[in-house]
């Protein structure tokens, strides 16, 4: 997993390293067999293909990411799930490099479940100021 990444939005079309076919990124901070208890900035699948077999999903990190041919779908949404990923992504990465699970990640765990349907509204408001204040300042 890489650090501190500006994550793509889901429907990230990109080229990886060595290869030639486009990928759609699909997902965040995942898994597969061939590397256990590694996590994977990325999965994503075969463009234009998608997804017809569970074999097929491609992980992968932004390390990996050679050319993106055109950027997903953004809004507030969007933003305030990033402010989200981010926080986890570091927490995992920690764990990764052998931090373990100790009582502050449990405790941070509980209070992430904790989170109230008005939070995640404030969340996207401000994510929704975010994405109108980078709207307005192409114009």
């Amino acid at each position: 997993m890489t650090r501190d990444v500006t994550y793509f939005p889901i429907g990230t079309m990109v080229v990886l390293k060595d290869s030639t076919a486009a990928t759609m990124i699909s997902g965040y901070l995942a898994e597969n067999e061939t590397v256990p208890g590694y996590i994977w900035d990325y999965c994503g699948f075969m463009y234009p293909i998608g997804l017809r077999d569970e074999n097929e999903v491609y992980t992968f990190d932004h390390t990996q990411i050679d050319q993106v041919l055109a950027v997903g779908y953004q809004d507030g949404e969007y933003f305030a799930f990033m402010n989200h990923l981010k926080e986890v992504a570091k927490e995992m990465a920690a764990i990764e490099n052998g931090a373990g699970r100790g009582q502050e990640s449990q405790e941070s765990e509980a209070k992430e479940q904790e989170t109230t349907d008005q939070e995640m509204e404030e969340q996207k408001t401000e994510g929704q100021e975010t994405a109108d204040q980078e709207q307005g300042g192409e114009n």
